[in-house]
């Protein structure tokens, strides 16, 4: 996929929310991911892993990991692991959704020893990959494009923001 297609993720921030639906006054909590972009728009991720969350708001923070560590936590604070990683691991590209389900995809790209190799993988696990090897992080202009304008319709009819 060319540069031109892509536009490249400059930072990620984990939220939570309480959501109440009005519907059936249900409460329920909403995990998800902030991409801001390079070109000053913001992508979001829901319904993410709450420990892939939590890892990557320790990264941000720089904080200490609990001493009950989830993988994710584990994993950042191995050098070998994000030494051998990080030698491959070209970048990250969110490139997928799927519009009955909402879910997105990331395609991982691996290169080295003249081999190349794509792996799909769930975003949010993706993006912790490459934020803790220093690898960039993408979205295709398309998905960014679909999440504008389903924001903007959203804003338009009074149902506030549309998202997956």
């Amino acid at each position: 996929m060319s540069e031109e297609e892509l536009v490249r993720v400059t930072s990620v921030e984990p939220f939570y929310r309480v959501v109440e639906d009005s519907r059936t006054h249900m409460t329920f909590s909403l995990v998800g991911l902030s991409l801001t972009l390079e070109d000053g728009g913001e992508f979001t991720l829901v319904n993410i892993p709450y420990d892939v969350a939590e890892a990557i708001k320790i990264l941000n923070d720089g904080s200490v990991p609990p001493r009950r560590q989830s993988i994710y936590t584990f994993l950042a604070s191995h050098e070998e692991f994000k030494e051998l990683i990080g030698r491959t691991l070209k970048r990250v590209i969110i490139d997928e959704v799927d519009l009955t389900t909402g879910l997105y995809t990331a395609t991982v790209e691996f290169e080295g020893s003249g081999v190349n190799l794509s792996v799909k993988m769930i975003p949010s696990q993706a993006i912790y990959l490459a934020m803790i090897t220093g690898k960039p992080i993408y979205v295709t202009r398309r998905l960014v494009e679909m999440e504008r304008k389903m924001n903007e319709e959203g804003e338009e009819g009074g149902e506030g923001e549309t998202s997956f």
